[in-house]
């Protein structure tokens, strides 16, 4: 009997490790494929948002009034940032896609230049014209590019599942994928791209301003440390360098970690080599229902910034979609409100993580600005806005110009007719600087 006993033992072992083995493959099968059908959305998004924006810039271009071309042009920015959004969460190597990043970034800001000249009654000229239409046929390209990824994706060829967890192993591997996948061809091509010359702040012409941060260079031990420390709240773990960011305003470090409550989903992170200071922060996570309002997600972001050392932040404008909401902070010093200095901080709204933050023009251009008394009183600066509108608020705040100068004016909201505008009087001259309008939405308030 005792003979028997042993071998019994070892054989239920055996089966019961068996079906351990065999729950945990299928576990993992089961999130392999979640990844998958995750990231197939989110591209499929991606080819949706970019096919939006030549379309959308196409109308710009054959609309007949400055009023019209305005909302295909405002539509067009809303797109490309929306495209450039679901591409940053593929599982591509972020220094490979950095010119399709770069490329849609300045289509939006390119949009918004022309956006604000045609609120103006602005007729774009030629060579703006061959622009927008060189853009246009970018635009076109890339879909195309993408729609034939997509094909190889629905006839088997790509899983991206497997792209991840080879990412996650040998970023070479990755880009032998992306050999397949075209997007390397995607790239040299969006290499050719008109350089742009205008107001927007990925504007071409201002790439050499150089950053006011100031601090010692650190080492990528140092910058998995400052991940680890600034967002041990957000249960963030195994940090690990990914590649240098490098020919940038900002260079640094891009970083990726794993969130605990993620399932071993990935967050990314961008570390500055200059002071060790976050660039940006995103956690592509899925969204639940939504259960905040717009006070509620401001505090949560506030908090945050507070916490991480950011004082004098004021929110000045939120845009809500797809469950979540990006803020928009501007620095304050001595009750003047400096909009160069400028966080963007992006909240769930189903539980109030913070799931995103962009910190350049903050890095960039903060510094303590000797604020002088303004040579025109408010009452003064007030007697320049037209008769015909009645003034709501007015505050003092610094603003960005031409050429990366500032200039302090007067910040007056005014409703006139229907609409509400932000009009800019300089407040040493009195001359009108700037006019944007206030587009209220149910999502947020929109200014261009």
């Amino acid at each position: 009997m005792r003979k028997y006993f042993l071998p019994g033992v070892l054989l239920v072992a055996l089966i019961a490790a068996a079906a351990w083995g065999y729950q945990q493959q299928q576990q993992k099968n089961d999130y392999h494929t979640y990844l998958d059908i995750q990231f197939q959305r989110q591209f499929y998004d991606l080819i949706g948002h970019v096919e939006n924006v030549q379309v959308d810039l196409s109308k710009a271009m054959l609309s007949g009034s400055s009023n019209d071309m305005a909302k295909y042009l405002n539509d067009t920015v809303m797109q490309s940032y929306l495209a450039q959004e679901k591409l940053t969460q593929l599982p591509f190597n972020h220094g490979s896609i950095r010119q399709t990043e770069k490329f849609l970034s300045q289509i939006g800001d390119y949009c918004t230049a022309m956006v604000n000249k045609a609120l103006e009654g602005y007729v774009p000229n030629e060579e703006e014209m061959t622009t927008m239409q060189e853009l246009h046929s970018y635009a076109n390209l890339l879909a195309q590019e993408l729609f034939e990824m997509q094909q190889q994706v629905v006839s088997g060829g790509v899983n991206f599942g497997d792209l991840r967890s080879i990412g996650n192993r040998n970023l070479q591997q990755v880009d032998d994928h992306m050999k397949n996948l075209n997007l390397i061809n995607i790239e040299e091509r969006m290499q050719d791209y008109p350089e742009l010359i205008y107001d927007g702040p990925f504007s071409e012409h201002m790439k050499d301003v150089k950053p006011r941060l100031e601090g010692d260079e650190i080492s990528q031990e140092e910058a998995l440390r400052i991940v680890s420390e600034t967002f041990k709240n957000q249960g963030i773990t195994n940090p690990r360098i990914i590649e240098n960011i490098q020919n940038t305003r900002l260079d640094g470090y891009y970083i990726r970690a794993e969130k605990e409550v993620n399932n071993g989903r990935e967050v990314s992170v961008a570390v500055s080599k200059t002071g060790g200071q976050i660039i940006w922060y995103l956690d592509p996570r899925q969204m639940g229902e939504s259960t905040l309002d717009t006070k509620e997600a401001i505090s949560k972001a506030t908090e945050f910034l507070e916490d991480k050392g950011y004082k004098d932040m004021v929110p000045t404008y939120t845009m809500a979609y797809e469950g979540e909401i990006i803020i928009n902070y501007a620095y304050q010093q001595e009750e003047v409100l400096i909009y160069p200095d400028l966080i963007k901080v992006k909240v769930a709204l189903d539980n109030g993580d913070i799931i995103g933050m962009e910190t350049e023009g903050y890095l960039i251009n903060h510094h303590q600005r000797e604020i002088e008394e303004p040579e025109l009183t408010e009452e003064e600066a007030r007697e320049k806005i037209s008769s015909r509108a009645s003034v709501e608020r007015a505050r003092l705040a610094i603003i960005p110009t031409e050429g990366n100068h500032e200039v302090l004016c007067y910040e007056f909201k005014v409703k006139f007719g229907q609409d509400n505008f932000l009009v800019y009087i300089d407040a040493n001259t009195g001359h009108q600087r700037r006019i944007l309008l206030m587009v209220e939405q149910e999502d947020g308030t929109l200014v261009i």
